[in-house]
């Protein structure tokens, strides 16, 4: 089968369907970064998380809407097809990873402040849940944190375990999984009381971790010392005040270590830190182009952006030597787009 977009990027942007539709495919501009799409909409509903296996053969999504989780077989030429869903035993599905075997899918609950595990079988498909562990306690906020809420999994670079931020509660769970996909508890790290850690990045080289707080508006700053993680800085999410209460959302390091992003719902913008020796110095905040930008991805040259309220994916080319991109402009009309990944 002849693959007509081998020297074309394929960009897959997952979405809310409840005024729209599924996953979208698309493919890439090399020389503008604007978007034409490649597929039809799959028919998933709530796939508002994606992700990929190590081969890029088999995208899953959660279903937010329904507390399931799908698998998608994809084509040479892009195509998704899916392969069924499984529950997740939780509420909200809200992010999900395939785990560094390839063997098993890991999923953050936040309704339920859950974590559950589907093994990953020869064909790409999901089984029936393998384990799930529910967290426990509230936090200061009593509107945003009257439970647990797990928001993200990240595993570190050594492969050997995952941290699950919980924003009800405040807390970065580390566990790991057993041969047979049971989940292990490692340890339990404290956030600040009322920040509400939401998403992780991990350093490429330092494994420094940086943390997305969406109740104060802040990034939280972890050192790895032994095999844990402390606390030892803090700095506001955005370079500028904002003028209206500000929502932290996805965090993201340039793969050369240099940058760290954060996309900013409120102020709608994505701000560019500094890596420095002593923590993050702040670059500038770049208008996300559109409204409420609930995820980001670096893609080659460009910074995509998906801009859930204005239902639009925006992007600009990255200035190489600043980090900073281009004015984001609008390359495709997405409704409650949520999640961008490269294919």
């Amino acid at each position: 089968m002849i693959n007509r977009y081998a020297d074309r990027m394929l960009i897959y942007v997952g979405a809310y369907t409840s005024t729209g539709g599924g996953i979208r495919c698309y493919e890439q501009d090399p020389s503008t970064g604007v978007l034409t799409e490649a597929h039809p909409p799959t028919t998933a509903v709530d796939p508002s998380f994606l992700a990929w296996d190590a081969a890029r053969a088999n995208l899953y999504a959660v279903s937010e809407s329904t507390g399931g989780v799908e698998a998608f077989a994809r084509s040479d030429h892009g195509l998704l097809t899916s392969l069924g869903q499984q529950w997740t035993g939780g509420t909200d599905p809200c992010h999900l990873v395939v785990d560094p075997t390839g063997r098993f899918l890991v999923t953050a609950n936040y309704g339920t402040g859950s974590v559950s595990v589907h093994p990953i079988e020869a064909d790409g498909s999901l089984g029936e849940r393998r384990d799930l562990v529910e967290h426990g306690g509230s936090g200061p906020d009593a509107e945003r944190q009257e439970g647990p809420h797990a928001h993200m999994i990240a595993y570190r670079p050594s492969g050997g375990s995952f941290y699950v931020t919980d924003l009800g509660t405040d807390q970065i769970h580390e566990y790991a999984l057993s041969p047979d996909g049971a989940i292990l508890p490692v340890r339990t790290i404290p956030a600040e009381a009322g920040s509400g850690p939401r998403h992780v990045a991990i350093h490429p080289t330092t494994g420094i971790v940086y943390v997305s707080a969406e109740l104060d508006s802040s990034v939280l700053i972890y050192r790895p010392q032994g095999d844990g993680l402390t606390l030892t800085g803090k700095i506001a999410a955005t370079a500028e005040l904002p003028a209206e209460r500000n929502y932290p959302s996805h965090i993201e390091c340039s793969a050369d270590g240099r940058f760290v992003y954060v996309g900013n719902r409120g102020a709608d913008c994505v701000t560019v830190f500094e890596v420095t020796p002593d923590g993050l110095t702040p670059v500038i905040d770049v208008p996300a182009g559109g409204r409420w930008p609930r995820h980001f991805a670096v893609i080659g040259d460009f910074f995509y952006v998906a801009n859930q309220y204005s239902g639009t994916v925006t992007a600009g080319r990255i200035d190489p030597a600043t980090g900073v991109p281009d004015d984001l402009v609008v390359v495709a009309e997405v409704a409650e787009a949520s999640c961008v990944l490269a294919g």
